[in-house]
């Protein structure tokens, strides 16, 4: 696998349900107006350098494992290293699980809203379908998501030119500097989950060079997936706030073919984020392949009842704190030569 398959697993882990539901980019961008625009450009741009400082430092120093990662970016801390190395840990590992879960519960969600099966069903197939490209470590990652992501990329394509022609003018917000915020919360948030998926492709990457191109392409890609959205948000009349999945409200007026396009693009962002999600956590927490086994089974089992809590629930109650959390980490990244 070259490093354009790297760059499919890092895009994977980013556009999960709430990025291709709309619902992400409507809440840190898009109620900003014009304002959001430019924050989304700043945010895209933050998690490229992150994505390329963290490749550089993991090909530089004998990193395996996201406790490597933390020894290096707070060495220069000795005195509050223990606390701050602690705090980090738990912030990721956990993150990292909820967002499977999360992710879970958004598949059987979707089943039960636009096919009526039931979640029992749904969600069983998920975590045996999860566990069972789990058991493939990260080769099962980077095949599943060099399939899944250029389809993914290819039909936002052709749904963000079909809103085109549907968009409205963009209407422009006062600007109170919140979207300065929401612009860092949202790298934040996303950069959470990256660190421990860059740690095991870093064998893929061969060179300097390859880092720069892979940074640069991960930044243009989601850049440009979010550019598409927010004009696929601008076809919407109604009031957005009030509407659960924007986007799958937009498709529905474009006609059939257009939903069912849409549905694959859901499925697809669910699938690629659960799997990067639950591998990150197994990689940081099965320190041996017995573990790592073992786990992948629990959590797999455990996501079946999880999915009950709610797709909606979930992400309410859990994305914006661990978003405000992450930009401990996100400093720290930053600060690191």
């Amino acid at each position: 696998m070259d490093f354009l398959g790297s760059v499919f697993v890092i895009i994977g882990i980013i556009i999960g349900a709430g990025f291709a539901s709309g619902k992400e980019i409507y809440n840190f961008f898009f109620v900003h107006g014009f304002f959001g625009i430019i924050g989304m450009v700043i945010s895209t741009i933050l998690i490229g350098v992150v994505i390329y400082k963290t490749l550089k430092i993991i090909k530089k120093y004998p990193i395996n494992h996201y406790d490597d990662f933390l020894d290096l970016i707070i060495k220069n801390y000795n005195t509050k290293k223990i606390d701050i190395k602690l705090i980090l840990n738990f912030i990721v590992n956990i993150f990292l699980l909820i967002s499977f879960f999360i992710m879970c519960a958004g598949f059987s969600a979707y089943f039960k809203q636009e096919f009526g099966i039931n979640q029992v069903i749904s969600s069983i197939f998920m975590a045996i379908f999860c566990y069972l490209v789990l058991r493939k470590n990260i080769k099962g990652i980077l095949i599943l998501n060099s399939i899944l992501i250029p389809t993914i990329i290819f039909i936002l394509i052709i749904l963000g030119i079909k809103a085109s022609s549907n968009a409205q003018v963009l209407i422009n917000t006062k600007n109170n500097y919140l979207w300065i915020f929401d612009a860092i919360l949202y790298a934040s948030y996303n950069t959470i989950t990256l660190i421990s998926i860059l740690i095991p492709i870093k064998k893929y990457i061969k060179s300097k060079k390859e880092i720069a191109i892979i940074s640069f392409l991960c930044t243009l890609i989601i850049m440009l997936l979010a550019g598409i959205i927010f004009i696929i948000l601008l076809s919407i009349k109604e009031n957005i706030g009030k509407i659960e999945l924007p986007t799958v409200y937009a498709t529905r007026n474009f006609g059939l073919i257009y939903k069912y396009l849409y549905g694959i693009i859901i499925l697809g962002a669910i699938v690629t984020t659960a799997i990067s999600s639950a591998y990150g956590f197994l990689n940081n927490v099965a320190k041996t392949n017995k573990k790592y086994k073992l786990y992948n089974l629990i959590i797999c089992i455990l996501s079946i009842f999880v999915s009950y809590f709610g797709f909606s629930n979930l992400v309410s109650a859990f994305y914006p704190i661990f978003g405000a959390l992450g930009i401990i980490q996100l400093i720290f990244i930053l600060k690191t030569y």
